[in-house]
């Protein structure tokens, strides 16, 4: 379905950024979710914050309920492979989990070659850098350029900078992250 640009217009009000009663502020505020702590639990309010090379650009109208029904549906159907932690999603926007050691790796699936910062690949490329994140690149590739396949390029937060730090596949697998 495509929205007009009125439509679209008519919606951008609610955007949602956050709860924003001082009473209830959140234990932790990440680029996307707000955290509430609970003995034992955690409260994930998912926001229509759009973030992109680890900053927040603004707000995009549901993407946070959709974002959190996504979750919720896949949690739900592979409970029986694999235990998680939802454990209730009390409103489109919201998901209590119990408390859990999160695995430290997030991963990326990447289509092209393009971006800024310096864990994106035009980035480090464009730096004469030719083998990242594992895989070994050929000169003259341009900006915005599909690589032959899809590349899956982990990352782990912890550097000097607190941002994110690359990672082979096979470094994950080594430093048992």
């Amino acid at each position: 379905m495509r929205l007009t640009e009125a439509e679209i217009r008519r919606v951008l009000p609610y955007a949602f950024a956050g709860i924003s009663d001082p009473a209830y502020p959140p234990d932790m505020r990440g680029k996307v979710r707000d955290i509430y702590l609970r003995p034992g639990r955690r409260i994930l309010v998912t926001t229509d914050r759009l973030s992109a090379f680890d900053r927040v650009l603004g707000l995009v109208p549901y993407k946070g309920q959709v974002l959190n029904q996504l979750s919720a549906f896949w949690f739900e159907r592979t409970r029986d492979i694999i235990p998680n932690h939802m454990l209730a999603c009390p409103d489109p926007n919201v998901m209590v989990v119990r408390e859990c050691q999160a695995l430290p790796v997030e991963v990326i699936v990447r289509g092209y070659i393009t971006g800024v910062t310096q864990t994106a690949l035009w980035y480090r490329y464009s730096q004469g850098e030719r083998h990242i994140y594992g895989y070994t690149f050929p000169e003259g590739l341009r900006k915005n350029q599909p690589p032959p396949e899809p590349i899956i390029t982990p990352t782990t937060k912890g550097g000097p900078t607190g941002h994110d730090e690359r990672l082979t596949c096979q470094e994950v697998v080594e430093r048992r992250l």
